[in-house]
């Protein structure tokens, strides 16, 4: 019995190590899928002049599950207050901080042309290095949080034994 009991507490710590990992994560997945997104988008405005709505329509992946759909559902629904307004929403619902990174693009959508270009390249720039200095930082953290559950969970067999 008090193998098995050790056996689960460990499994505990395990689990709410992953699951602390998986969380912790989140945001890097969602930026990583929506910094590849972006180059599409610019990509598709600048050299086929794709319309926005067309571009929405085929996105797909988790960039499109966090970002595109829910843009293109909330033009859809609310479009009437314009599409800087639908994209500061949109991006106000993205884990923290990839709003503050996407949001300057609103005002330059409707635009289009050389400054939503720059625009875009700019974001794409400031996401891929917050994504290098997250993924670094997740990985120490990860190390510390590994570290506390392991010790953790030693130490309530060692009390429970």
């Amino acid at each position: 019995m008090r193998g098995l009991g050790a056996l689960l507490v460990l499994w505990g710590a395990g689990y709410v190590c992953l699951q602390r990992r998986r969380e912790g994560l989140l945001p890097v997945r969602v930026g990583r899928a929506i910094l590849e997104d972006l180059a599409v988008v610019d990509y598709q405005i600048r050299a086929c002049r794709t319309p926005l709505p067309d571009i929405l329509e085929g996105a797909q992946g988790l960039g499109a599950d966090w970002l595109w759909r829910p843009l293109l559902e909330r033009l859809q629904s609310e479009g009437a207050r314009g599409l800087p307004w639908c994209w500061h929403e949109t991006v106000a619902a993205l884990p923290p901080p990839l709003g503050r990174y996407l949001a300057p693009l609103g005002p330059l959508l409707p635009a289009g042309g050389g400054r939503l270009a720059a625009a875009i390249e700019e974001t794409r720039e400031e996401l891929a290095g917050f994504l290098r200095a997250e993924a670094a930082r997740q990985a120490s953290q990860g190390r510390v949080t590994a570290a506390l559950c392991l010790s953790g969970a030693c130490l309530l067999i060692l009390v429970l034994i």
